[in-house]
């Protein structure tokens, strides 16, 4: 059971790209993950709708951590021609993204907009409310049991794989970019 990563991602990218971002950073997944790099494609598949070019020092790789996502913010936010938002591969990273962003003196959303995946419960309460991909880890999780309680009982599955589709919540950590 798996979230349409990269179709969330993209769905991010084309937000944020119809907000008027050009320098969007993305803070990966772990590299093991085979939703890490569908997610990655997905920021690449935004750039590449938007006409916008690939800079690999928009780019860092991380782990799902929030100290991560601290510390890939601020290379991505000290470079002098450094991201108006940033897309994080989890919510975790988001926050901690917020964090750097916060220590720099950045107002979220007027200087950087920035949006997670995952939807959390913590995503709707931190300040500000963080835009994020909801890939509906309930429904997730109860397809993987019915699957697994079907396979236990013998019963054939009608597909291995089943993907379940990822919507963009809309909070307020994301706007225009500052002029």
């Amino acid at each position: 059971v798996i979230s349409t990563n990269r179709a969330g991602v993209l769905e991010a990218m084309t937000y944020l790209t119809g907000l008027g971002h050009r320098r969007i950073g993305f803070i990966g997944g772990r590299a093991d993950l085979v939703s890490s790099y569908r997610r990655l494609l997905g920021y690449r598949s935004g750039l590449e709708r938007a006409g916008i070019p690939f800079n690999p020092d928009y780019v860092v790789d991380g782990d799902y951590t929030a100290e991560t996502g601290y510390r890939s913010a601020l290379k991505l936010l000290t470079q002098p021609d450094h991201v108006t938002a940033v897309v994080a591969a989890n919510d975790e990273s988001a926050f901690g993204v917020i964090d750097a962003a916060r220590e720099l003196g950045l107002d979220i959303p007027g200087d950087l907009s920035i949006i997670g995946f995952d939807n959390v419960p913590a995503a709707r309460l931190i300040d500000p409310p963080l835009t994020t991909v909801d890939q509906s880890l309930e429904t997730m999780g109860y397809t993987a049991a019915a699957m697994l309680l079907d396979m236990i009982a013998g019963r054939p599955l009608e597909e291995s794989v089943r993907k379940i589709e990822t919507k963009l919540v809309l909070r307020d950590s994301c706007a225009p970019p500052a002029l």
